[in-house]
Order: C-alpha cells, then sequence, then structure tokens
C-alpha cells in the first residue's frame, strides 16, 4: 500500500513510531525522514518525540532533555541537522549509500581507494600521538596484542618507527596491490605496509 499525503505529512509532526503504530503507514521513513522529523521535533520543543528518534537507551532520557532544555541548543543542532541533509550517506562494513538527485546510490569505489584511506588515517593518527584511533585500526591480532598505551611505547622505543611512518607515507603515493582478501603497499623490493579486510574494513596488519 502507498503512503498517502495525510502519511507523509504526519512524518512531521509525530515521532515516526507513533505514525507508523497510528495510521498503519506502510512506508518505512528512510534517513532523510528520520533526521528531518528529528530536526522539526527539536524546533518544536517536542523533546520526547525527538529522543525517540535517537539510538539513546530510555534511561538517557532524563540527559536528553536537560541537554536540550535550552532553546538556542535545541535550534542550533537542528540547523545542523537540516544543513548535513544533502549529504546523507548511509554506512556499513564494506557498504556505502550516499543521496543523489535519483535516489539513495551505492557508492562503488576504486579498488585502491579504501585501503588508502585506512592506510591515511592510521599515519594521520599515529603523527597526531592519537593512539587510541591508531590501534582501532589495526589488524585483530595485532588489537589482541597491544593496547594504545603499548603501541605508544613500542612507537617512542623503537628508533626506525619514524622512518617506516615516512616510508608508508610515501608509498601512498605509489602503486598498491589489491587483492580479495587484503592490500599491499610497497615500499621498495623487499618491504611494504599490508592491509587485511576483516569484517568489511581494512585494518593495517604489517608496517615493514
Amino acid at each position: 500500500m502507498s503512503s498517502t499525503p495525510s502519511c507523509r505529512l504526519s512524518l512531521t509532526t509525530l515521532s515516526l513510531t507513533a505514525v507508523l503504530a497510528v495510521t498503519g503507514c506502510a512506508h518505512a521513513p528512510g534517513p532523510k525522514e528520520v533526521a528531518s522529523a528529528y530536526a522539526q521535533a527539536l524546533e518544536e520543543n517536542r523533546l520526547a518525540d525527538a529522543q525517540a528518534l535517537t539510538n539513546a537507551p530510555p534511561e538517557e532520557q532524563p540527559l536528553f532533555l536537560e541537554h536540550y532544555a535550552n532553546a538556542s541548543v535545541r535550534q542550533a543542532r537542528a540547523a545542523e541537522v537540516r544543513a548535513a541533509l544533502p549529504e546523507l550517506q548511509a554506512r556499513a562494513p564494506a557498504l556505502m549509500l550516499i543521496q543523489a538527485k535519483e535516489g539513495w546510490r551505492v557508492v562503488e569505489e576504486a579498488p585502491a581507494d579504501a585501503p588508502r584511506a585506512v592506510l591515511t588515517r592510521f599515519l594521520d593518527a599515529v603523527e597526531a600521538s592519537d593512539w587510541a584511533t591508531a590501534w582501532s585500526l589495526l589488524s585483530e591480532p595485532l588489537r589482541v596484542r597491544y593496547t594504545p598505551e603499548r603501541l605508544r611505547e613500542d612507537f617512542q622505543r623503537e628508533p626506525l618507527a619514524s622512518e617506516r611512518v615516512r616510508r608508508a607515507r610515501l608509498a601512498l603515493k605509489g602503486h598498491v596491490r589489491v587483492t580479495g582478501s587484503d592490500a599491499e603497499f610497497p615500499i621498495g623490493k623487499e618491504h611494504g605496509v599490508r592491509l587485511v579486510r576483516e569484517a568489511g574494513e581494512y585494518r593495517v596488519s604489517a608496517i615493514e
């Protein structure tokens, strides 16, 4: 059953959960509808409706109500949400959709784009001493072996750490060999940076 005009209109005046329960709309609201309804609920100071459109559990409602008790905070957040709507994305491991004029479209990246982006984030985190982020981008065996603090200590103790980071940064500009399960950025004839795919996402497994 297609959604009627009255059904679509109600999405902006009530929480989407209530709308679907009361009107029986067959249309499942998409990201843009949810975000727009959330922004309007904030603007109209319907904080219970707004909170119902978030992933926050019910027990966090008092904190939500306290945070948005100030009208200027509500309006600023609503404006922020509305400004982001044209660039709305939907992400999952190994999948990203963007909103285009024709509707939602799957993003197909060049094979080298994803490992290159992960390695860039890792090197940026290391150079910024953001060890928690750097650790999160390691492969699972390395995350088990390290903690963010131990990763920091190893980089600081290793005399060649800075040189390896410099070479890895240079490797980003070169060729990357991509297979179904991993990617490698060669550094000279015998060395390289290797990344592996875990749950659809690349993770750094070695910098040699």
